[in-house]
């Protein structure tokens, strides 16, 4: 990964910037050879290179060369925001001088001098793609690519942005990893690195060994977002940069339904489109810059009301903590529903999915694939595993004539796409298979013939159901299960207070907003999310101002 070959994440800090900089910084010279930081160490400093140079290597790569800081460059990537332990060490090559800026100064450094802020904020999103990508850094996952439970492992991971290395047990690399286990050890083996190996841990488990994991807070804030997909990102970034103290919850990691688009084109500021991941990543650092905390894997059991409206919400989580919170905001999105052929069950995250990203499409290389649905989240999938491998036939399997509910760009490219087949009128009645999924059954309207298919994989999109049943009843829904708020829910009788109404989010419990998919009436978009999220911190604001 070459400092050269890509100025956006390797930029040079100009003169003015490093005047900036030294007011915050402390001047510090080391010898060649001198560690200047190294992995595993959490909340780690900024270094400016002022003269000499900085190299990066990677300890799980037998201290192989990532990168050179030469003069102007500087260290890190969003583990500075994240705080948690880096994955790479840096050493000292010749005579060096640094700025060194705590890692407590960080914040503040970003917020007082946007320009650099925004240099700084754009280079680390960037390292951490091309760190992805480069192998053999950070955490080794090893288990077999239609095993649940590995895949769990790999989509958690990339959920939090961290780098890991994954060898199916199925090949040579992953049998040879695995001989250094027993013989009977359960599957997938995560190797943290330091001698530290676990064994089909728990999510908890993986987070601490990543270093994802927080300590679950106890404390009170201003505003508990629960959720973190767009609305819920989009909340925190809004509450902290206007100074309230927010924590973001979410029982998987950030990105919510969208982090699992393989790309989103209809997103305004973005013409070339971005994934659904980079979009998470980009709005977590953003929020992180504010102030905001985000905790995960964590899920809120239930939502305590103390009779008097004033008093925070309790928010009970299972890591046996109660946070509390004067205004809490529901974020939770939907879930896709399953799907409905006989087999299906058998292969749950282990051949179908329900997302589709780089963690998922990886599995299927040179193999023939079905997407099924007809809404924008399935255009995007289909175009994605056509393009990220030409050899593969995608077979798109719509039940109403294609373009009903997709984006019309979207059906374009794929009428146009050469190795995309779509069965319109169809559904997916059967899926077979014995150790590994190997094809499904269509079943077509309305002459009910059947034709089967053989496909390594099935990306299914056709309809969500809200995530709200951990609600307590006290929050009235339609008779989808959709959150009513604000006027919905005055007018459905059951809004407790008569000196005042429900601001627009406000569900029929005081103090609880409910923002994105999870509403009732909303457009499920992006756009609407993050719309709703700016929303919620307005009504914040208004809730507050009545203590």
């Amino acid at each position: 990964m070459s400092s050269d070959a890509d100025l956006s994440a390797f930029p040079n800090l100009t003169p003015t910037e490093f005047r900036l900089l030294k007011p915050l910084a402390d001047v510090v010279e080391y010898e060649d050879g001198a560690v200047v930081f190294r992995a595993g160490t959490a909340e780690v400093d900024l270094f400016a290179v002022e003269e000499g140079a900085i190299e990066i290597r990677s300890p799980t790569a037998n201290d192989a060369l990532i990168t050179t800081h030469h003069a102007g460059g500087f260290s890190g990537d969003i583990d500075l925001l994240t705080g948690r332990p880096v994955i790479v060490s840096g050493y000292a090559r010749g005579a060096t001088r640094v700025l060194r800026v705590p890692h407590r100064m960080i914040r503040t450094l970003l917020n007082r001098v946007p320009s650099f802020g925004e240099k700084l904020i754009s280079a680390f999103t960037r390292r951490r793609e091309l760190l992805s990508k480069v192998g053999r850094l950070g955490i080794t996952v090893v288990g077999a690519g239609y095993c649940k439970d590995t895949n769990l492992v790999r989509e958690f991971l990339h959920k939090n942005f961290v780098p890991f290395n994954w060898l199916n047990s199925e090949t040579e690399a992953g049998q040879l990893a695995l001989r250094a286990q027993k013989s009977d050890c359960p599957k997938p083996v995560v190797d943290c690195g330091g001698g530290q190996v676990l064994f089909n841990p728990t999510l908890r488990e993986l987070a601490k060994c990543a270093g994802v994991w927080r300590p679950c807070p106890g404390e009170l804030v201003d505003l508990a977002v629960v959720g973190g997909g767009p609305a819920g990102i989009a909340a925190a970034v809004y509450a902290a940069s206007e100074g309230l103290s927010t924590l973001l919850l979410d029982r998987l990691g950030p990105g919510g339904q969208a982090g699992g688009s393989s790309k989103i084109e209809n997103f305004i500021g973005f013409p070339a489109g971005l994934s659904g991941t980079e979009l998470a990543t980009r709005g977590v650092l953003q929020m992180l810059k504010f102030g905001a905390r985000m905790v995960a894997p964590v899920a809120v059991e239930r939502i305590e009301v103390p009779a008097d409206p004033r008093e925070p919400r309790l928010l009970h989580l299972d890591c046996n903590t109660v946070t509390r919170a004067r205004v809490v905001l529901v974020a939770t999105g939907v879930g896709w529903r399953k799907l409905p052929a006989v087999g299906a069950e058998r292969f749950e995250s282990a051949g179908i999915h329900y997302v589709c990203t780089a963690v998922e499409a990886v599995l299927y290389d040179e193999s023939d694939v079905v997407v099924v649905g007809g809404g924008n989240s399935a255009g995007q999938a289909t175009m994605h595993l056509a393009e990220c491998c030409r050899t593969r036939r995608v077979h798109l399997v719509v039940r109403s004539p294609l373009g009903t509910g997709m984006s019309e760009y979207l059906v374009s490219r794929i009428r146009g796409a050469a190795n995309v087949t779509v069965h319109e009128g169809a559904e997916v009645a059967e899926v077979d298979g014995a150790h590994h999924l190997e094809s499904v059954v269509l079943a077509h309207a309305p002459s009910g013939t059947r034709e089967r298919l053989a496909c390594s994989g099935v990306f299914v999109f056709i309809g969500a159901d809200p995530a709200a049943r951990w609600l307590p009843p006290e929050v009235a829904r339609d008779d989808s299960g959709y959150v009513l708020t604000g006027s919905d829910a005055l007018r459905s009788g059951r809004w407790p207070l008569a000196d005042r109404s429900p601001c627009p989010l406000e569900t029929t419990v005081p103090g609880v907003l409910a923002a994105g998919d999870v509403r009732a009436g909303t457009t499920k978009r992006v756009g609407f999310a993050v719309g709703d999220g700016s929303l919620a911190v307005t009504c914040t604001h208004h809730l507050l101002s009545l203590r």
